[in-house]
């Protein structure tokens, strides 16, 4: 097994449940910089520099509780609180994100485009200078790690997180309406359209002769319709991806179906026409441009994912209101806020949802010590794991 496939995993799972946080905040209208206090705190503590450094250590996968766990003390630990039906409904709906960005991606390479596109939305996410320093020092060991890799060490990262979820089927109604996903869980994988970067376009056969020199070309009608590969995206800090898995399914596709500049195929297009710039090394003020730029990407709701979302806030207990607190309900519909059961509280320092006691987790018990967005200068012993360490960031 793959040693390189944990900082993948990681990293999309934390980009879908930033997507899932995020577009609540917007949806609930609350306070601009209160909902940037609630990215910058999650992003601070899931791209705490020691914490990556540990993460990218070659490693095998964790078991699914030990990275629910995982999860779970990222997300208790700076600003949110969530019992545990509603930390398992939200990892659900992550985990199947994932599953099919890497199940239907048409090479093992476009692994990479998908985890920087999570990168660049946790970049957009990151409006302090300390939290955006996080991140893009995270980018940097990404590509250091990942982007000299060959395809066969990709396919066998590609191989390893497809064995993780390869069980798991769960429903979201997001796939089931645009037919991505059967009524069993299963994802519909289409035939046709572009094929994979390197590759040729189906319906010839080569004939070779003794010296290696082409003498016969044969051709013959492929069984659906393939047409070139598209660009392959960059693998630079900024730069266009190329594809859209990665990107946020919980946004709007489009604000105005009239409006072009927001419809999906110009979207698609725009990501060949970026400034040249693109690529090179970016100070804090041209980046802060290019975020704006990718607002495109995930503009307002527009209810993209309402049902999963409604009923992570069903499984949401009650907590009262201060004069330091504002309330967020993880469904669209204001009239459901009214329900003492769909409550979610913001403080100005933490989100409170009341529920059932977490079940205790004894083979994880180190977890779950406290986690905070400082700097600590506790030293490290050279064998402590992922789990480990989160008790002393």
């Amino acid at each position: 097994m793959t040693l390189r496939a944990l900082p993948l995993q990681f990293l999309n799972l934390g980009g879908e449940m930033m997507y899932i946080i995020d577009q609540r905040l917007r949806a609930q209208n609350i306070p601009p910089e209160k909902a940037a206090k609630v990215r910058n705190d999650i992003i601070g503590i899931m791209l705490n520099r020691r914490f990556v450094e540990e993460l990218f250590k070659p490693q095998e996968l964790y078991s699914r509780s030990a990275l629910r766990t995982v999860f779970d003390k990222l997300a208790h630990g700076s600003v949110m609180r969530l019992n545990t039906p509603s930390m398992d409904k939200l990892f659900d709906l992550m985990v199947m994100a994932v599953k099919q960005q890497v199940l239907i991606c048409p090479q093992p390479g476009d692994l990479l485009l998908i985890t920087l596109n999570h990168l660049d939305a946790i970049r957009y996410y990151a409006s302090a200078p300390p939290v955006l320093a996080q991140v893009e020092a995270t980018v940097h060991l990404f590509r250091k790690i990942y982007c000299n890799m060959s395809l066969g060490e990709l396919a066998d990262v590609r191989r390893a997180l497809l064995e993780f979820v390869q069980d798991i089927h769960i429903r979201v109604s997001v796939f089931l309406k645009d037919k991505k996903q059967t009524p069993t869980g299963a994802f519909v994988i289409n035939s046709g359209g572009p094929v994979p970067h390197g590759s040729e376009v189906s319906g010839s056969i080569r004939v070779f002769d003794g010296n290696g020199e082409v003498f016969n070309i044969l051709r013959f009608t492929p069984g659906d319709y393939y047409s070139a590969p598209i660009p392959y995206g960059s693998l630079e800090l900024v730069g266009p991806r190329g594809t859209l898995l990665g990107t946020n399914m919980y946004a709007s596709p489009s604000l105005d179906e009239d409006n072009d500049a927001n419809n999906l195929q110009a979207r698609q297009a725009d990501m060949y026409n970026l400034p040249t710039t693109y690529g090179q090394t970016q100070s804090y003020e041209q980046m802060k441009n290019y975020r704006s730029s990718y607002d495109i990407y995930r503009e307002a709701a527009d209810g993209r994912g309402r049902e999963e979302l409604n009923l992570l806030a069903q499984l949401i207990g009650t907590s009262s209101v201060t004069n330091k607190e504002f309330k967020l309900n993880l469904f669209q519909n204001d009239e459901e806020a009214s329900n003492d059961q769909d409550g979610m509280i913001l403080t100005n320092e933490f989100i409170t949802i009341e529920g059932a006691m977490r079940g205790s987790r004894p083979e994880l018990g180190q977890i779950m010590g406290e986690l905070t967005l400082q700097e600590n200068e506790a030293e490290v012993d050279k064998g402590q794991d992922l789990l480990d360490l989160m008790d002393s960031v």
